[in-house]
């Protein structure tokens, strides 16, 4: 059984910085912008536990969202509250571990959105 969430864009829901991170994206490289919206639709319409999308937790209700296109580690970090996900920060991954100012700034996002 699959169950679809909302995607919203923290802090406002319809916009924020992975809104802007993949609108700066979608310009500088449309075909990994394209994965990625494709990924998004996926786990809105199937949610988390999905097969067809790599997604991992993170620890303490983290999420993350793996897309590997031609060689480049993309990476959305998510929450869920209220059967919302929440999309909090989105990077290039460069680096075996996730970087702990990334992590630190999609939890700081998280308070935020699970404090509403």
């Amino acid at each position: 059984m699959t169950i679809a969430v909302k995607i919203q864009f923290s802090p406002e829901g319809e916009s924020g910085p992975v809104f802007d991170y993949l609108d700066e994206l979608q310009r500088d490289n449309p075909k990994a912008a394209a994965k990625l919206a494709v990924d998004l639709q996926v786990l809105g319409s199937e949610g988390i536990r999905c097969r067809k999308i790599s997604i991992a937790p993170l620890g303490g209700g983290l999420w993350e969202l793996k897309r590997l296109y031609a060689r480049l580690e993309y990476r959305i970090l998510f929450c869920i509250h209220e059967g919302e996900v929440w999309l909090l920060h989105a990077f290039i991954k460069k680096t075996r571990k996730t970087p702990a100012r990334d992590l630190e700034l999609a939890r700081q996002r998280m308070k935020e959105v699970m404090s509403r």
